[in-house]
């Protein structure tokens, strides 16, 4: 049984069982079925930010290799479930009969499912993300290193519904306490997921708490958000700061190298989208799937940015 820790899964998987009959829930998602000689997959992902881009690159590819159709449909915004259920309903209308899913899946009767990135209170055949909960405690490690016992700290969190954020900050929060029990963390603000909104609420963190020494940040935009405001404020290396995010930018690079970012938690959101295909052909070829696949994330700091390794991450030049 995978579990979940997104109420609004919960919600959508109601909506879904109105809306869908064959469907139990869903949240983005993956279908796939043979289709004549070649199969096809049907991507259906949570949003249209640069995270699930990548996903949806390593889909394609790994799709490429297999001699697989496949397509790809995004809401504009993870908010946007409206927009999912109705391209939904394109892709089981295109005679996809097979799914995996990017943060909730769906589960219906005669169905193959792959979960991908989110988990979902649902029995499924495999699960394939990163292990949130070790990157949260990766996260809160590295800022309890740059801390000491009595300081505040703040955590700029996603989102109230955020399965995967709300992993990774629950657990980061637990390795802060372990390192520091007398360590003060406020943990009550919310970056959102409506683009502008970060770094409006990372100044409010900040203002609220001016006596903050770190801060910890569990998303990209979020990251992005409060690396603006650190900038803005003068406060840019004073204030320790650990990011989320997925592979490497060269702003996130840049900032690393100059100490306004003190970390930098990177998915690898390709070899996600990649896995969640290869397992979804696999159950179609009745192969044996694990039960739970865990992606690599890395922890990049100053002392590892110019290794081979982590400069692989950045884009191309040009």
């Amino acid at each position: 049984m995978i579990s979940t820790m997104n109420a609004a899964n919960a919600i959508l998987n109601y909506r879904l069982l109105r809306c869908v009959g064959w469907v139990l829930g869903c949240c983005g998602l993956m279908l796939a079925a043979v289709s004549g000689a070649e199969p096809k997959i049907g991507v259906l992902l949570k949003g249209d930010s640069d995270f699930w881009s990548a996903v949806a690159t390593g889909c394609t590819d790994a799709a490429r290799k297999a001699g697989a159709e496949v397509i790809i449909r995004k809401p504009r915004t993870e908010s946007d479930i409206a927009g999912q259920i109705k391209l939904l309903g394109e892709l089981a209308g295109d005679g996809i009969q097979a799914l995996s899913a990017p943060v909730a899946a769906v589960a219906a009767k005669g169905i193959q499912i792959v979960v991908i990135d989110s988990p979902l209170d649902v029995d499924m055949p495999a699960y394939i993300a990163t292990n949130h909960t070790d990157a949260g405690e990766a996260a809160g490690r590295l800022l309890a290193s740059l801390v000491g016992p009595g300081d505040e700290v703040g955590i700029l969190r996603h989102s109230p519904t955020g399965g995967a954020t709300l992993l990774r900050e629950s657990s980061a929060y637990s390795a802060l306490y372990a390192a520091h029990h007398g360590i003060v963390v406020h943990r009550n603000i919310f970056g959102g997921t409506v683009p502008g909104e970060e770094a409006k609420q990372a100044r409010l963190l900040l203002t609220r708490y001016p006596r903050i020494k770190a801060v910890l940040a569990s998303s990209t935009p979020v990251t992005m958000g409060v690396l603006q405001v650190l900038r803005e404020t003068g406060r840019a290396g004073t204030v320790k700061f650990v990011g989320f995010g997925f592979n490497l930018s060269s702003a996130v690079a840049e900032a690393i190298d100059q100490g306004a970012l003190n970390g930098w938690i990177a998915q690898l959101p390709t070899d996600i989208g990649t896995k969640g295909v290869n397992s979804a052909l696999a159950l179609l070829n009745h192969r044996p799937v694990s039960e739970v696949v865990y992606c690599d994330f890395l922890v990049i700091t100053k002392d590892n940015l110019h290794t081979p390794q982590v400069q692989a991450l950045l884009p191309p030049p040009g």
